[in-house]
């Protein structure tokens, strides 16, 4: 679980795309972090979360390219009593560098019924 280094190699790759002409990259689910809930550091990292997407959106506007950076997990902290909360969140991001659009996976992480 490195996300300077993965977010440093994804940002390579698609300054490269862009370079050739690309007007859209898709990064892989979880490549920031990879899934490990029960890592002691998961959490941690996952609260960094509007650092990477914020990154994400410059290199957008650097480019010119629009950007799916898979899904970032997002920590959410929780309500007085209330355990931090994990989203899964895949963003589209234009080549202004602009959100524009938000999903967020629900009923993820459980036991099929």
């Amino acid at each position: 679980m490195q996300p300077e280094h993965n977010f440093t190699k994804a940002a390579a790759f698609i300054r490269s795309a862009a370079a050739q002409g690309a007007q859209l990259a898709v990064l892989p689910e979880y490549h920031l972090t990879n899934w490990k809930p029960k890592d002691p550091g998961f959490t941690e990292l996952c609260d960094q979360w509007e650092t990477y997407l914020d990154k994400y959106k410059e290199l957008a506007k650097e480019c010119g390219i629009c950007i799916v950076p898979g899904t970032i997990v997002e920590g959410h902290a929780g309500e007085e009593g209330e355990e931090n909360r994990l989203v899964n969140v895949a963003y589209f991001i234009d080549g202004e560098g602009v959100v524009r659009g938000r999903y967020e996976k629900k009923n993820l992480w459980y036991v099929d019924r």
